[in-house]
């Protein structure tokens, strides 16, 4: 498995970009974080589904949350972002998508465990795998996951 990070500055379209480079891809899984009507959901992009992530109103006191700056996000749809990534490991994808590495990320939080278990995974297996990372941590995402063999892309057609 090759190793893909998509690296570009915050807010410069990545997940729009993965979306429709994604739509292209065949036996392609993994998960993207699109903001749609200005709130981040998790997009499976094998089976279409999408997952509310940010809590933007009132919380139950008894719902575990995620809390980076100034977003909120539920703890269990982190979970089951995790178990979608870990399921498609058991699919031999031709692409995996983890969208993306971040400062939760290099807290050991939030996507943490599907990065981990798909670097480990892609060492002895077939197909891609690609991260997205904003510009500003690229060097602290390689690092922190130990990241010796990877291409770096700004733009999906890049890959070849």
């Amino acid at each position: 498995m090759s190793i893909y990070i998509f690296s570009r500055p915050v807010n410069s379209g990545k997940t729009t970009e993965l979306l429709q480079w994604s739509s292209k891809q065949q036996n392609i899984y993994g998960i993207l974080m699109p903001d749609i009507n200005g709130s981040r959901k998790i997009f499976d992009l094998h089976t279409k589904k999408i997952f509310d992530i940010e809590c933007n109103g009132a919380v139950n006191e008894d719902e575990p949350i995620t809390v980076v700056g100034r977003f909120s996000f539920y703890t269990a749809v982190f979970e089951k972002a995790n178990q979608i990534i870990s399921d498609a490991l058991k699919q031999n994808p031709h692409w995996l998508v983890i969208d993306e590495a971040g400062k939760l990320e290099i807290d050991g939080k939030g996507l943490y465990p599907s990065i981990i278990n798909a670097v480990a995974f892609n060492k002895n297996n077939p197909g891609n795998l690609l991260v997205t990372v904003r510009e500003s941590l690229l060097a602290e995402v390689v690092a922190y996951f130990n990241l010796k063999e990877y291409k770096l892309v700004h733009q999906l057609d890049d890959i070849l």
